[in-house]
């Protein structure tokens, strides 16, 4: 990295913390515009500060490093949110508010917001990423055999359906399957994997994203609950002690939440790998997303905004 683009990356920290702070004075002072896009605004000041920090603190920077790497996962980050999108047409577990009324500024404001779940995430695991540079050993190294990928990818089916089919008894399961699904199929590709670390006995990238996970919850629920357009939860269950908007119990969902992002951010790279040599199959990938995030889109605004 040259020294104009270092220098560039240490003031990051400075720049987003400006940012995030004239955010909140334009929302106490009730600016309309700042009541609509306080939560991403916030957030991608937050995501600015965080990678001048990890900068400092780690030595490298997730959208410096390689600024075409993190717009695509930038863009990847929202057909990979999308999916609990869609999950909660059925769950009926949160419902957005107060949203603009304008279809083609709403959907923008659909894909900034969606667009930094996954680097929100993966600049909160750099930063943990620094405490647990040690090997820390919770349990002897795990034993990785076919028959146990196959019995992981029948549990991640299974409990992927059960929210599906009995919404207000399994709905927490939603928030764990894509970890037993997805894991064995990154696992067989030879692409990272928790449970490649977890056969050699490593726990860094694991406790990093869990951290990442508890950490990226609690800022949303704090941006969240001071922004205009926002979302409510609505649980049939364990509805007690809300934090901001959401119950008590529902912050530990954040960290399988987080592994199942990684998760979900691997696979889709791996097989994004796999065309990106082939021209026609390369632009069916991106024509497909493409039209996923419309698609989800398009269902949100039918079923999960109140109006």
């Amino acid at each position: 990295m040259s020294l104009l683009k270092t220098r560039i990356v240490r003031l990051n920290l400075y720049f987003g913390i400006m940012l995030l702070t004239g955010a909140a004075v334009c929302l106490a002072v009730g600016l309309p515009f700042m009541r609509t896009w306080f939560y991403s605004f916030a957030w991608w000041s937050f995501i600015l500060a965080l990678d001048g920090l990890n900068h400092r603190r780690c030595g490298t920077s997730v959208f410096f490093a390689s600024v075409p790497e993190f717009l695509f996962t930038a863009f990847i980050s929202v057909p990979a949110w999308l999916i609990f999108e869609l999950f909660n047409l059925r769950l009926k577990n949160w419902s957005y508010l107060s949203l603009p009324s304008g279809l083609a500024i709403r959907w923008a404001g659909y894909f900034i917001a969606f667009a930094s779940v996954i680097p929100a995430l993966k600049e909160l695991a750099l930063f943990f990423h620094s405490f647990f540079k040690r090997k820390i050993r919770l349990f002897g190294s795990l034993r990785v055999t076919p028959a146990l990928l196959n019995i992981s990818l029948g549990i991640g089916i299974l409990i992927l359906l059960l929210p599906l089919i009995f919404p207000r008894l399994f709905f927490p399961l939603v928030w764990l399957g894509f970890i037993f699904l997805l894991e064995p199929l990154n696992y067989r590709r030879q692409r990272p994997s928790l449970l490649k670390d977890l056969e050699t006995g490593g726990t860094t990238r694991l406790l990093s994203w869990m951290s990442a996970g508890l950490a990226a919850g609690i800022v949303w629920e704090l941006f969240n609950f001071w922004a205009g357009a926002h979302w409510e939860y609505h649980i049939s269950y364990l509805d007690f002690g809300r934090i901001f908007q959401m119950p008590l119990f529902g912050y530990g969902g954040f960290v399988p939440f987080a592994l199942e992002i990684w998760a979900i951010d691997v696979f889709l790279r791996s097989f994004y790998g796999s065309v990106r040599q082939k021209i026609v199959l390369k632009l069916a990938f991106w024509i497909g997303l493409f039209a996923f995030d419309l698609i989800g889109f398009y269902l949100i605004d039918r079923i999960t905004v109140v109006w």
